[in-house]
């Protein structure tokens, strides 16, 4: 599996998705009483994720992982903080691109985002690992818990 997590964690930026991409704005929309929407949270979710992944900050990523985290790979949330230190020790660069993410909330505590992406990281050691070139869509579902957006497993790439 070729930085599957790190795909679905990509950085990137749609003028579009503005509001939903400015750092805290969730929380000053809140003291100011406007309230995001549940797809604006949850693509702010994937942005802040996914700077946590650009900038190797471990704990911003995991930050939006739910305790019960699963995926088909057989991680919980221990596994994948340990997958992703290993990523970091691994990778010293992880580029990546994608375009904003589709995403479909069901009953509303529920939710699907489809990520499209391009990954490009390169190995600390290139004798020891090889360079990754990858590109495709991975699906990740959320839920929503005491108001925030958690997510609960990465699907494979498609």
């Amino acid at each position: 599996m070729a930085l599957a997590c790190a795909a679905a964690f990509s950085a990137g930026c749609q003028s579009a998705d503005l509001p939903a991409r400015i750092p805290g704005l969730q929380k000053i929309g809140e003291a100011s009483g406007l309230r995001l929407s549940d797809e604006e949270q949850i693509a702010t979710v994937m942005d802040d994720v996914a700077q946590g992944m650009q900038s190797r900050r471990i704990f911003k990523v995991l930050a939006h992982v739910s305790r019960g985290y699963h995926d088909a790979e057989g991680r919980d949330y221990a596994a994948l903080q340990e997958y992703l230190n290993e990523i970091f020790r691994k990778y010293r660069t992880i580029r990546v691109t994608r375009v904003v993410p589709r995403i479909t909330i069901e009953a509303g505590v529920r939710a699907k985002a489809v990520e499209t992406f391009g990954t490009v990281a390169e190995p600390v050691d290139p004798g020891a690992e090889p360079p990754i070139h990858l590109q495709g869509q991975v699906v990740v579902y959320l839920t929503k818990s005491d108001g925030e957006w958690k997510i609960v497993e990465w699907g494979n790439i498609l």
